[in-house]
């Protein structure tokens, strides 16, 4: 999958590139293939850092120099690094901003009784309630959720 075709370069003057120096020294930028590019990123996922025996058989496979690698690979860790930081700040900013969103306080009653009264004939598990004391629990929790919504 490797592309056989060298890479492109594009000749800027230094005066184009942003260079307030002479405007006759000429600046090269290589344009990568799509497959060398694919290949570049795929070994960069592997391992951040090239030895240079890696590094050699890198280019010659991709039909770069070593140091076209060499600078891809810088380049390609500085990014890395600024990703990284900017998912960090980000994570921190959502913390943040988490921690100081206000949060909202729902009352909800505890409906329990501490003495039960008798169970009712036929019903030796269940325990009865008055129904008043459940239509006025129900109103209770009715007014108290109001406006909550």
């Amino acid at each position: 999958m490797c592309d056989l075709n060298p890479p492109h370069t594009v000749t800027l003057t230094r005066a184009e590139a942003g260079d307030a120096g002479s405007a006759r020294r000429k600046k090269t930028r290589t344009v990568f293939s799509r497959s060398q590019v694919f290949q570049l990123e795929s070994t960069f996922d592997a391992k951040r850092y090239l030895s240079s025996s890696e590094r050699a058989g890198l280019a010659a496979s991709l039909r770069l120099t070593e140091t076209q690698v060499k600078i891809w690979f810088q380049n390609r860790r500085n990014k890395w690094k600024r990703q990284l930081h900017a998912d960090l700040e980000a994570a921190a900013a959502a913390a943040a901003a988490a921690s100081h969103a206000p949060q909202r306080v729902v009352r909800v009653p505890v409906l329990y009784r501490e003495s039960f009264p008798a169970p009712v004939a036929g019903f030796a598990d269940a325990v009865s309630f008055p129904l008043t004391s459940l239509a006025h629990s129900m109103n209770v929790l009715r007014a108290q959720m109001t406006g909550l919504v």
